[in-house]
C-alpha cells in the first residue's frame, strides 16, 4: 500500500516539476497537473494540501541533487574543502540539473523556510513535503556551516562571525551566479 502511494505522489510530483519548471510558480496550475499525472485534481489535494506543498515537494528533490553534488564535490576534492570548492559544486549542480537549479528562487525558498520554521516552532505538524524539504535544506546547510567555518579558521578570521549569517549572502549571491551563467549558454 505505502509502496503504491509513494508510486502515485512520485508521478504527481514529476508532472508538477515540468509545469513549475516551464511555466513558473504562479502560472502553474493543479488542474494541468492532474491532467498530466493522470489523476484527479482531488487526488493530487490527497497527496499534497496546496500547490505550495506540492512545489515544496519538487523543490526537496532539488534540494536532495544539490546535496548530492556538493558532497561528492567536498569528498573528490584533493585538499582543501574550501569556499571555492562548494563555488564549484554550485556550479557543477547549475551545469548538470539547469532545470533543478532554475527552481531555487531565494525569495520563494526564503517564505517556505520562514514558514515551516514557524510551524516548527508553534508545534504544527509539517507536510510530509515539508519535511522532506527541512532534511534536505539541513543537510546542505550543516555541510555550508562545514566548509565555512573550517574556512574563516584557516584564514584565521574570527570564528565568532556566524556561519548562517554567510550562508545567507551565499545563497542570496548564488541566483545571480546561477542567472548569469543561464544567460550566458
Amino acid at each position: 500500500m505505502e509502496q503504491e502511494r509513494q508510486y502515485r505522489r512520485n508521478i504527481i510530483v514529476n508532472a508538477a516539476k515540468w509545469f513549475f519548471i516551464n511555466d513558473g510558480y504562479e502560472k502553474t496550475m493543479i488542474d494541468k497537473i492532474a491532467l498530466r499525472a493522470g489523476y484527479s485534481k482531488a487526488t493530487i489535494y490527497n497527496y499534497f494540501e496546496s500547490k505550495e506543498d506540492l512545489f515544496i515537494a519538487v523543490v526537496s528533490i532539488a534540494y536532495k541533487k544539490l546535496y548530492q553534488v556538493m558532497k561528492e564535490t567536498l569528498d573528490q576534492s584533493e585538499g582543501d574543502k574550501d569556499l571555492k570548492t562548494m563555488g564549484r559544486a554550485y556550479l557543477t549542480f547549475i551545469d548538470k540539473y539547469p532545470d533543478y537549479s532554475g527552481l531555487l528562487d531565494f525569495s520563494r525558498l526564503g517564505l517556505i523556510i520562514k514558514r515551516i520554521t514557524e510551524k516548527e516552532v508553534t508545534g504544527r505538524l509539517l507536510t510530509e513535503s515539508e519535511k522532506e524539504f527541512r532534511y534536505h535544506q539541513l543537510r546542505i546547510q550543516d555541510l555550508m556551516v562545514q566548509v565555512i567555518t573550517k574556512t574563516m579558521e584557516k584564514a584565521g578570521l574570527k570564528t565568532e562571525i556566524d556561519p548562517l549569517t554567510i550562508i545567507v549572502a551565499i545563497s542570496a549571491l548564488g541566483l545571480s551566479i546561477r542567472d548569469l551563467i543561464m544567460r550566458g549558454k
